[in-house]
């Protein structure tokens, strides 16, 4: 049975202790049962919030909900029945919410549903004689739970069926669909089908991402993996829930890329008025919704937190002249200011994008926030370089005398709650994408390790399988990523080399008609729009020609494009019915369904440069499905070679481990050596130069040797 405490109320709550503990001694063999505590929260209009103490999912007995009691004797007369129209009123809300649904799987006509859905008094310690009207089962212990599960049990329901209905009931449905897709009869095996059918699978909660959006934990929180993997979504939907369960708690909702603000404040408001039953949130007085920074413009975390303390806000301009982390030093600036005391605005503070904030911000928000209530989404291994757990004690941490956050040790008083959530399917990238950006960013198959994970529950944490090693200095490491932690159905309708192709032209022109090619088939073939399509240069010094180059080939085909580099470009990373053209720094969290890495050829003379590597591992990330990479005379490169070793490897990692101080040192000889030999070198052409050798003559020699450059 899979336990699901969504509220710290559970443990003050003897009569739902007593439900679970039967319900977990009945179940206890059957992992598809879902039990909820405080779940739904229904809130209509005005009216106070209502809820099942404990909701009941299972294939073999539908949707059961129970309103439980500590009631003993029923003095006025009363209480009883007014605990049977409650729980009978959530039975009728839940039931409308699922008649209304348009799937023909939930519903049997226009008034029926397929799946059984009942609900059940449970009163424990009532000691007067119950009177059952045969209306509602009134239950008081084991044997009465056992009997009442036994008169439900029937055929089971299909999987699929149940989470159709728990998407409903849940709320998820106010998740944001894609664009619609017009996909004809004779289509079904073009990209664009199969994009589509991906699309409605990622618009569905995962049982991880459930457990994270609903449960309400009144103090810190953490919620982490790999990008990808959900956490925006949750957070919003987490906002909405506080919000309906506490109309008067003052919310704030907070992040650093200024583009999410209208997503977040449109998710925020679909998840309320799916859970509220239409109503609209309050986004003037109860949820904020701030970047940061802020301004005279913009209302943001920082700039609000001065107006509020009476402090001159410092602007960008000031912060950065002053420091080489302007935001650090504004944060920095006002906790020394205050010493470390500020107004507790706030009853609960979530932060989103968390990876992207240095410790001030952390600081900050738990100065303007009650209880410690603060809960942060957090990318790991956001890039390569930064493979370490974020270790709260530190972040948290502070010379005005505040101490870490200790989240272990918190978990300890409510021991069925998490407080720290890792989130290991990754909806962002197929399956082999990932692996293969991995591989390339640590140099899995490189002569020697660029980067790794610290132990074997850190690779578990992002959804890999240690299947062999202990991250041991000198272990064989043999490591897969599970299908189920990166379960998008295109790897099953995708070859590996369909999903991944590899081009190596003569030279540029050839380079850029290929691409162009490439994108006129995508589009006028495949079925993708075009703004389904992004190409990314590698190499930055060459981006203003390959993209004018790019976008006026495809102007010609009727193809119209979106170029970040040209000077026309103002703001927004997307046009609709345009392809991308970016720079890896302005791609940076954008993402689309086929991406081309163009002029890889650059990265020849960098193979152990954690920078390139990183660079690839960001630019081979933004694919959400197909990914093109493409260069100059590459066969033969390293990066070639080490996309064919993970192709071959079957999308597995097998090294041998080191220690970060070792890799480190690796590094640091190969750059000596490189060292060494450029000296070598440059005294080498100051020798033929004295010999009477021109440097038009040496510049010719080195074009024979290595081919023309681009011009």
């Amino acid at each position: 049975m899979q336990l699901n405490i969504l509220s710290q109320d559970y443990y003050d709550d003897i009569p739902s202790q007593k439900l679970v503990s039967y319900l977990q001694k009945i179940f206890f063999k059957d992992n598809e049962v879902k039990v909820f505590y405080r779940f739904p929260l229904i809130k209509e209009l005005d009216q106070e919030i209502r809820f099942p103490h404990i909701l009941l999912i299972s294939p073999h007995h539908g949707v059961v909900a129970f309103k439980c009691s500590s009631i003993e004797r029923d003095r006025a007369g009363s209480e009883l029945d007014d605990l049977v129209d409650e729980i009978s009123w959530i039975e009728d809300y839940i039931f409308s919410k699922l008649i209304k649904s348009n799937s023909r799987k939930i519903k049997k006509g226009k008034r029926d549903l397929t799946i059984n859905l009942s609900s059940a008094l449970f009163i424990p310690f009532y000691r007067d004689v119950v009177n059952e009207d045969g209306s509602l089962p009134l239950i008081q212990n084991e044997l009465e739970v056992r009997r009442y599960l036994e008169d439900l049990n029937s055929e089971k329901i299909e999987e699929d069926i149940i989470r159709q209905v728990f998407s409903i009931i849940e709320g998820s449905t106010a998740i944001i669909r894609p664009k619609e897709r017009i996909i004809e009869k004779e289509d079904f095996t073009s990209k664009a089908f199969i994009l589509k059918k991906m699309e409605q699978e990622i618009a569905v909660f995962d049982e991880e991402q459930k457990y994270a959006a609903l449960s309400q934990l009144r103090g810190p929180q953490r919620i982490r993996g790999l990008a990808g993997t959900g956490k925006t979504i949750i957070l919003a939907m987490k906002a909405a829930l506080i919000h309906l369960d506490n109309p008067n708690a003052k919310i704030l909702y907070t992040f650093m890329t200024k583009s999410l603000y209208d997503y977040i404040e449109t998710l925020v408001t679909r998840f309320y008025k799916t859970l509220g039953d239409g109503q609209i949130p309050d986004l003037e007085n109860s949820i904020h919704i701030r970047h940061a920074w802020g301004g005279n413009n913009v209302k943001g975390v920082y700039y609000d937190c001065c107006v509020r303390e009476g402090i001159i806000p410092i602007t960008f301009r000031e912060a950065n002249i002053k420091s080489e982390f302007p935001f650090d030093y504004i944060c920095e600036d006002i906790l020394i200011k205050k010493k470390g005391i500020l107004n507790q605005y706030y009853d609960y503070v979530l932060i989103d994008e968390a990876q992207d904030f240095k410790p001030s911000f952390y600081q900050l928000c738990r100065s303007i926030v009650k209880n410690d209530s603060i809960v942060w989404g957090y990318d790991d291994l956001q890039n390569i370089f930064d493979v370490k757990i974020q270790d709260t004690m530190r972040t948290f941490a502070n010379k005005f005398g505040n101490n870490g956050i200790n989240l272990p040790e918190l978990q300890k008083k409510y021991p069925e709650m998490e407080n720290d959530i890792v989130l290991s399917k990754s909806y962002r990238n197929p399956r082999e994408i990932l692996v293969l950006a991995h591989a390339i960013g640590f140099g899995i198959y490189n002569g020697i390790l660029i980067q790794s994970l610290e132990n074997n529950a850190h690779w578990n944490d992002l959804g890999y399988h240690v299947v062999e090693g202990n991250c041991v200095s000198g272990d064989n490491m043999i490591i897969e990523r599970p299908v189920e932690n990166s379960p998008l159905s295109i790897s099953k309708d995708q070859t590996s080399d369909e999903l991944i192709v590899v081009n190596s032209a003569e030279n540029v022109e050839e380079e850029m008609d290929w691409v162009v090619d490439q994108i006129e088939k995508a589009i006028k073939i495949d079925k993708l729009r075009a703004d389904d399509i992004m190409v990314i240069s590698i190499d930055d010094r060459w981006a203003k020609k390959y993209f004018a180059q790019i976008a006026s080939d495809l102007y010609n085909k009727d193809i119209r494009t979106y170029n970040l580099s040209a000077i026309s470009y103002q703001k927004g990373f997307y046009e609709d019915d345009c392809v991308t053209l970016s720079t890896l720094y302005k791609a940076k969290g954008n993402e689309a369904a086929m991406v081309f890495v163009i002029g890889c050829d650059i990265c020849e003379e960098h193979r152990d440069s954690i920078i390139m590597r990183n660079k690839l591992f960001t630019a081979f990330t933004r694919t959400k499905a197909w990914l093109r990479v493409s260069g100059c005379n590459i066969i033969g490169d390293w990066l070639v070679k080490e996309i064919e070793s993970v192709k071959a490897n079957n999308f597995m990692f097998k090294f041998t481990y080191k220690e970060a101080s070792v890799i480190k040192r690796d590094l640091d000889d190969v750059n000596i050596r490189k060292t060494k030999e450029r000296e070598k070198f440059q005294k080498y052409i100051k020798s033929v130069k004295k010999k009477g050798i021109s440097r038009e003559e040496i510049e010719q020699i080195i074009r024979a040797e290595f081919g023309e450059t681009k011009n």
